[in-house]
């Protein structure tokens, strides 16, 4: 625990690599899935708020965080590969029952390709901020989310800082 993250961490292994998460409280259990670049601390005062009455579950996705940060030789920083970490992650911490999923940014994609997967498993959904649907005909793609996604300085910027 420290100042910044005031829950213990707590990790295993995810398809090879090292995952860092939160578990706290107990009752029904959330799922909460953070975007790019952030962490399981965007999380930290929902857990606090929520921990009384559900179980808090908010992993750090391969690369980011607390977690292990495996080169391009390594790991794939793919949406299927965040899927199948995120599923991986699940099937070891909360194997059965129904969650409510709780998605931010590129987590809301990660988040919505999982519920895809396993409908039955999902009780609620709370999103929030997200891309994780499709972009209405008359939007253009952001200038800066095309340069994160299809350029190698994008590349640096997101995975380097």
């Amino acid at each position: 625990m420290s100042d910044i993250l005031p829950f213990p961490s707590r990790y295993l292994q995810v398809n090879g690599h090292r995952m860092h998460y939160l578990d706290e409280g107990a009752g029904e259990t959330v799922v909460m899935v953070h975007g790019n670049p952030s962490w399981s601390i965007y999380y930290r005062n929902l857990v606090g708020a929520l921990k009384d009455r559900y179980r808090c579950l908010v992993p750090d996705h391969i690369g980011m965080g607390l977690s292990d940060k495996p080169g391009d030789n390594n790991y794939s920083y793919t949406l299927k590969r965040r899927v199948d970490d995120l599923d991986a992650f699940l099937k070891q911490t909360a194997p059965k029952g129904s969650v409510t999923l709780v998605v931010h940014d590129w987590g809301g994609m990660i988040g919505m390709a999982w519920a895809h997967r396993y409908p039955d498993r999902i009780k609620r959904l709370v999103v929030l901020n997200t891309a994780a649907f499709r972009m209405p005909d008359d939007k253009t793609f952001p200038p800066a989310l095309w340069l994160g996604r299809n350029t190698a300085l994008g590349t640096l910027l997101i995975r380097g800082f």
